[in-house]
């Protein structure tokens, strides 16, 4: 299915800054949690009970082709052979999600608590 004003599922689940991570844009209305994030947890839940699922990197060329999925308005098949043989590229998408979020999940406010 298409997103709405062609952003890509990457784009259009992640937190807008100007929005603020209460009122992100999210594809399902009803989830609080961003459909990369979701469809990847899922599929290593199921797939990935690996040691070192989010310490090891998949391969760098899987990771974009994963992205790219993810930016070209659809939920990729993560069953797809690619991905079953280098299920570290899935946890490692999560991990760059999280990276290239504006602002971090424990946000600069929360530093001062934390030192």
């Amino acid at each position: 299915s298409s997103s709405p004003a062609g952003l890509s599922l990457w784009h259009l689940t992640r937190p807008q800054p100007e929005l603020g991570l209460n009122r992100a844009r999210l594809t399902d209305a009803c989830s609080l949690v961003p459909q990369v994030l979701k469809s990847c947890t899922e599929f290593i839940e199921k797939h990935g009970i690996v040691d070192g699922i989010y310490r090891l990197s998949g391969i760098a060329s899987n990771i974009q082709k994963l992205r790219h999925e993810f930016d070209s308005e659809q939920i990729p098949d993560l069953t797809k052979d690619i991905y079953i043989q280098d299920i570290h590229c899935v946890g490692s998408l999560c991990k760059l999600y999280f990276r290239e979020l504006p602002n971090p999940l424990l946000t600069y406010q929360l530093y001062e608590k934390f030192s």
